[in-house]
């Protein structure tokens, strides 16, 4: 997605929430484009007066430094523009224009026409863009999706513009209380709802959702992400965070996964949530694969064992059990899991076999590592249908080729 960020009156790309907006736009991996257009100092428009023309501001040039942007987005691009004020009605002039065709547009506090006398600035600054013969059905064949939010005390742009801009084009009106002109002047230098607006129009991988999820929470708030796609992440979290992740994973899984299991592993409940959710993901999905690294044989004998095996395949968990010893050498790391495709979860275990850490990992080299890993687990592998036929026979096979 392509995310292009206009400003309003007298604004830049520097202003109200646009910065914090495109850092986290970008570290999901989108394009963000915030253009400067020309704009005229506030205090040097009150100083010469309402007769004085504008040097910088007026459709004609804002179009002008536009132009050549315009000219980058490629066919059936998915575009979402966002404006705030001025810029909400440089959006559909845009439109018109270029005869682009948008995913999505979210206007911030917009109107169409002018404000009254109160602040004569605006209006002045503002003129050559109001319009009043728009050709709304072709605006909104060309905006499907769009939102309009206002405020109940905004000193600039009464409600009503905004609602009527609203009802123009058929646009999802949305009301925050007492919100300002949600600028700057109201200490809105971050603006959640309209991130997650954008949010909503994005196709994320279930690796990218989960660490924006994480960094909603701020539970990545230790990480230097400013600069970096929360993609390029490779991120290290403690054991206890295998449950949020979890939660989050399973309840969003859409293709399924592949994931192994130590048959030596001590300490934990085949009845935990964690397990729990990762069977109701396999009964919905169609498409969860246990392997259990078996390294020795004798730990089939286990009850605590053989109560997640049994458990698995009534959750509709496909069971497999591979001897570790035929692939311990061809692993970079043993417990692994691997999700959608889209992203790897990998355990670390200390000295005494306890779990260390959980490390998340999205990069395109990671997945492709991990599948090379699931095939060379496959390959050694056997599936289990009866916990008992077929646990006691690998016992059995296994001591009989000692």
């Amino acid at each position: 997605m392509k995310f292009v960020l206009i400003h309003g009156a007298f604004g830049s790309p520097e202003g109200n929430w646009f910065p914090q907006l495109k850092e986290k736009l970008e570290a999901l991996g989108q394009t963000v484009i915030v253009p400067q257009l020309p704009v005229d100092s506030w205090d040097e428009v009150t100083k010469n007066g309402s007769n004085k023309p504008l040097k910088n501001q007026s459709l004609a040039n804002w179009l002008k430094v536009f132009e050549p942007i315009a000219k980058t987005f490629k066919r059936n691009e998915k575009l979402c523009f966002v404006g705030h004020s001025l810029g909400c009605v440089f959006i559909l002039h845009l439109v018109e224009k270029f005869n682009l065709k948008l995913d999505c547009a979210i206007f911030v506090v917009p109107f169409m026409d002018k404000l009254g006398d109160k602040y004569w600035q605006f209006d002045h600054a503002n003129d050559s863009f109001y319009k009043t013969a728009w050709d709304f059905e072709k605006l909104k064949k060309l905006i499907p999706t769009s939102y309009v939010l206002h405020s109940d005390n905004d000193p600039y742009v009464d409600r009503n513009h905004s609602i009527i801009f609203a009802k123009a084009l058929d646009s999802s009106l949305i009301f925050v209380k007492r919100a300002g002109h949600m600028n700057s002047e109201v200490n809105l230098n971050e603006f959640p709802l309209v991130f997650e607006l954008c949010n909503t129009r994005l196709d994320l991988t279930l690796y990218q959702r989960y660490l924006a999820e994480m960094k909603k929470e701020n539970v990545l708030d230790y990480l230097e992400v400013k600069h970096r796609k929360l993609m390029d992440l490779s991120v290290h979290l403690p054991p206890e965070e295998i449950f949020s992740e979890g939660r989050f994973k399973f309840r969003n899984l859409k293709d399924g996964g592949f994931c192994t299991f130590r048959s030596g592993t001590k300490n934990w409940n085949p009845f935990d949530y964690y397990y729990i959710q990762c069977r109701l993901a396999a009964k919905r999905t169609g498409n969860v694969t246990r392997a259990y690294l078996v390294g020795n044989a004798n730990d089939l004998k286990r009850l605590i064992l053989r109560t997640q095996i049994r458990a698995d395949l009534e959750g509709g968990v496909k069971v497999m059990l591979c001897p570790l010893d035929k692939v311990k050498d061809q692993l970079k790391e043993p417990d692994f899991g691997l999700w959608d495709n889209e992203y790897v979860c990998l355990i670390h275990y200390n000295q005494k076999k306890d779990m260390e850490e959980i490390v998340l990992d999205g990069r395109p080299e990671t997945i492709k590592l991990a599948q090379e890993e699931e095939s060379i687990v496959k390959k050694y592998a056997i599936t289990i249908k009866d916990v008992n036929r077929d646990l006691d026979g690998y016992i059995y096979t296994s001591k009989t080729q000692i």
